[in-house]
This record gives structure tokens, sequence and C-alpha cells, in this order.
């Protein structure tokens, strides 16, 4: 069943234009999935994900595992799941094929290329790297140290020994590995860390997901110090946002959302009622909600069943379906989101590939289609 379920994969994928390159589908096709996934898988049931046991419910499992176009969950709650046998929140997985091979092409590594991957998960990832650039030339490092030793054995009984698994803090990079052509994250980041553009070769990539308390989706590629390249300079990395992937973060940059902490029967009497009529209707389209992400940073965004919310920096809001807010703290969330989604509009309604990031010691700044270009503060 694995075998058939693998070659369906490949297919599917081939069909939905994932294999850009020629190399692509032989490596998947090299490379089984099933070979890097622990006998139990996490699916999402309601607001729970339950467990799905490869000893149990072995076709549930497979189909979980070569599903073309979803991750499957290797790890809830950082390994730690609650009595109840449930779990909350997915910490590891094994990333959607459709979304490795998408950033792979991005990524675009050769042979003999030197990769820093953050985040190694399940090691497939590393494996599929490790075919491409050479065993040698791929390190690899994971946060949680039961999941990098458990990809170590499989990397090495896939036939990948020696791929270099470290145990540490993605954020931080490996630097006695440095320089690397490719820097290419499997988490999400809020802010890119500064020790990846500093262990990258001068003209190098950084490949990362991207992501806003406002908007998930994102994907940045970053050329470093690249000689030639408009508004590149030593030390820094800057270029154009690639795609809309939506990845876990990475774990040094997660995030709480403190509605439940804010939001009280005495704020809900204390908010201000103002009206913003439909201002935030251009907030459907996921290009706005991606600037709007990158104009309102820390402010995060859900749309529930009683209109759209919006909480950071102490402050929430609510707007109804009429465009009634309720506001409540020092910002008034409600109007600057319209504000966001009015400039958007004036800027001739971008979309996401338009806009883009550089990095320097100093911290980040975006840009909307030039370097030299600032957003609206």
């Amino acid at each position: 069943m694995l075998d058939v379920l693998h070659a369906e994969a490949a297919d599917a994928l081939d069909g939905l234009g994932v294999f850009r390159q020629p190399w692509m589908r032989t490596a998947f096709l090299e490379v089984p999935r099933h070979a890097f996934v622990r006998d139990t898988v996490w699916v999402l049931d309601g607001s729970q994900y339950r467990p799905v046991s490869r000893a149990d419910d072995p076709e549930r499992w497979a189909r979980a595992v070569y599903a073309p176009t979803a991750p499957a969950v290797t790890q809830v709650d950082d390994g730690a799941p609650g009595d109840t046998g449930t779990g909350r929140e997915p910490t590891s997985s094994i990333s959607a094929p459709d979304a490795v091979f998408t950033m792979l092409d991005v990524a675009d590594p050769r042979p003999g290329s030197r990769v820093l991957e953050i985040g190694t998960g399940t090691g497939w990832n590393a494996a599929l790297l490790a075919g491409r650039c050479g065993q040698s030339r791929v390190t690899t490092i994971e946060i949680d140290p039961r999941v990098a030793d458990e990809a170590r054995t499989a990397l090495a009984a896939a036939g990948c020994p020696d791929v270099t698994v470290i145990r540490g803090d993605g954020a931080l990079g490996h630097a006695s590995g440095a320089p690397y052509t490719h820097v290419i994250s499997t988490a999400a980041v809020f802010t890119v860390p500064y020790a990846w553009v500093g262990q990258a070769a001068p003209g190098g990539s950084i490949v990362t997901p991207f992501t806003t308390a406002f908007c998930p989706h994102g994907l940045a590629r970053l050329t470093v110090g690249a000689e030639g390249a408009v508004g590149a300079e030593d030390g820094t990395a800057h270029g154009f946002f690639a795609g809309a992937m939506t990845f876990m973060p990475l774990r040094a940059q997660r995030t709480e959302n403190r509605i439940r902490e804010l939001f009280t029967d005495q704020a809900w009497q204390e908010s201000r009622d103002s009206k913003v009529g439909d201002s935030l209707a251009a907030l459907g389209s996921p290009h706005a909600e991606f600037a709007a992400g990158l104009l309102l940073p820390g402010i995060a965004h859900w749309r529930g069943d009683d209109g759209e919310w919006l909480c950071g920096d102490g402050s929430w809001a609510l707007v109804c379906d009429e465009g009634c807010a309720h506001q409540w703290g020092p910002r008034s969330l409600a109007d600057e989101a319209a504000r966001a989604a009015a400039w958007w509009q004036r800027q001739g309604e971008p979309e996401l590939y338009e806009f883009g990031l550089t990095v320097t010691r100093d911290g980040q700044r975006y840009w909307l289609r030039e370097p030299d270009a600032t957003l609206m503060g």
C-alpha cells in the first residue's frame, strides 16, 4: 500500500506542476516519506489533535503521510499532550510535499551547495537536500532533542549518515559550519535572525516562511550581500517575498494572543463605539491581509462568528458585519486596520510578490516595489 500511495502522490504532485525542476520528481520517488515518520501521527478532529497509530490504522496513517498537499503532524504540545491523550497545538511535522518542493524551487540548491537547514523535523527534507547537494554539504538544526535524535536515526537508515544533525536553537544558526550557500528554514519567522545573514556566503540565499501576527502566510527569499544587487551592502540581505505559505513558527519566536486576558466584562463596558463602515472589506484579499501585517506589526487579526477581531499592544477591537466597531485600550485598532486597507488600495492593490524585506544588523524593514522605498508608518 505504501508503494502505491507513494507513486500516486508523485503523479498528483506532477499534475499540480510542483516538480518544477527535473531532479525533483526523482528525489521524491527515491526518498520515501514513510521512512521518516514515527509510528503515530496526529490528525485534527474538531479543535483537538488525536493520535493515529500505524499499528492500529495503517491505511489512515499511510494516507496522512502521503497526502500531496497537507503536512503530517508528528508531535503536539512539544511532546507533552494532555491527560486525555489529545493535543492542542502541532509542534512538529513532516511538511506538505507541495510546500517542500516549492521552497526547494525558490532556494534552487545545486550539487555542491552548502546548506544550513533550520528545523530538521523528521529529516525528510534534509534527505532530499542531501541527494541534491551531497550528504556532507548539509547541516540541519533541530531544537527538540528527541526529534533531532529520531531524525538522525532515520537519515542513517535511509543511507544519509553524513548529514550533520545539530541539536540547538535554529535562530542561532551553526557558525562553525559557515559559510553556507543556502539557509533554508522550515519554520516561519516574524523576524529573520541576523545570525542567518552572518553565516551565509556572499551572494548566498535565505529562504524562510514568513509570518506576522496579522497574516500567517508568506515566504521570503533574500540574497545576502550580492555584488551589484540593488540595495545590497556588506552585512545585509534583501529580496522580494516569493510566495504564500503557512508554517509553524520558529520556537524562539512564538507569540501568545492575549485576547483572553484583555477581553473582560469590564473592558467590554469601557469599550469605545465607532463606525468603520465597509473599510475593512479589502482585507478579505490575502494580498491586503499580508500588507496589513507588515503595516501593523504585533497586531493579531482573525474572523469569528461575531465579526473581525484585532488584538495587540494591550488593545483589542471587534468589528461587526455592519461596520460597527467596539474598541478598547490605548490604540484604536479598527481605525488603524482601516487605514492600512485604504493605503493598500491607494497603492494599486499590490500583490504579496511586490513587497520586499531588507535585513541588517540593526533589524529589518519592509518595502514596496523598490528596496529604497518605505511603507506607510
